[in-house]
């Protein structure tokens, strides 16, 4: 039976003391320019924000100079700045502490993470819990969160009884399905923001192909605000969105701008230039499991992250 609860947005969004509301004006307008080619009109727009304290304008800025990596995660000094400052730190207490407690109803044999990254929301989850399951199969195609993932589960498991339960798939997901064979199985299979950087055909696609080895799909992403791509308003809420991320880092802040938000935001924004991410609202995440064949089970909000809600899905493969 299903337990839905409406997706809630606040699109104007209170921003923190220290954002200043004409600078994400500009900066909103500096990216309606930069999405048409526009480039004479974004670079002052963007000076202008910058001089009012936009932290990102000033990242852009640079970026557009050609500074900077082209991938957004590709700097990974950054990456890691981000994933482990601000408000990040609660909301993957969030995520690991209800991905303990459904680990646990019923008890879970043989749990699949995707995108697991060095396990940040995994490994807590496991220690939170009462036992290992029998057989843990993590998908994570980086190298680098891939080898810190296994050095942190042999250093925090280091018992016996936790040797050979760790399996890891240095693949995509995409890659992982088409290697499925019959006897594949897994009790639970959870992701927490990672199928946002898959291109949505191709995460239906992946996700079609898993669902006859699994039970159920657990997956928590943001609850993006449901707008029109190109209009004012959206150039706005991404604006807001942005600077709201950037005020929980500090001294940290330029470095993440510069080295994940810009080439990401250039992905959102510039024509020719490969997306990172695909977010979208809760609605479209429930449609998308359906369009896969799992049907949709609970829907509620986990954390109200900087960002957009964080939500907890979850979905029934059979």
């Amino acid at each position: 039976m299903s337990n839905h609860a409406e997706p809630r947005h606040d699109l104007s969004g209170a921003l923190k003391s220290d954002v200043d509301g004409e600078a994400v004006t500009r900066l909103a307008d500096a990216f309606a320019a930069i999405a048409d080619e526009r480039p004479a009109t974004a670079l002052p727009l963007l000076r202008q924000a910058d001089a009012r304290g936009s932290r990102m304008a000033a990242a852009l800025l640079r970026h557009l100079a050609g500074e900077g990596p082209d991938h957004a995660y590709a700097a990974h000094a950054a990456f890691q700045a981000f994933i482990r400052g601000g408000d990040n730190v609660p909301l993957y207490a969030a995520v690991s502490q209800a991905m303990a407690e459904r680990h646990a109803r019923p008890a879970v044999h043989r749990l699949l993470d995707i995108g697991a990254g060095d396990g940040m929301a995994l490994l807590p989850a496991l220690r939170a819990g009462t036992r290992l399951p029998d057989r843990i199969d993590v998908i994570e195609p980086q190298d680098g969160l891939r080898d810190a993932l296994a050095a942190l589960f042999a250093e925090q498991f280091a018992g016996a009884h936790a040797q050979g339960r760790l399996q890891l798939h240095g693949v995509t997901l995409q890659a992982f399905v088409q290697g499925l064979s019959q006897g594949d199985h897994w009790d639970l299979a959870q992701s927490s923001f990672a199928l946002q950087s898959l291109p949505p055909p191709e995460r239906v696609d992946a996700l079609r192909a898993l669902r006859p080895r699994v039970d159920t799909l657990v997956v928590v992403e943001f609850d993006v605000p449901a707008l029109a791509h190109g209009t004012p308003a959206y150039f706005h809420s991404v604006a807001g969105r942005y600077e709201r991320c950037l005020a929980q880092y500090g001294e940290d802040a330029a470095l993440i701008a510069h080295g994940f938000l810009a080439p990401m935001l250039a992905g959102q924004l510039r024509r020719g230039v490969a997306p990172s991410n695909w977010e979208q609202p809760v609605v479209d995440w429930q449609r998308e499991f359906e369009q896969a064949g799992y049907q949709p089970r609970e829907a509620r909000p986990l954390y109200d992250y900087s960002w957009s809600p964080a939500w907890w899905m979850e979905a029934s493969a059979h």
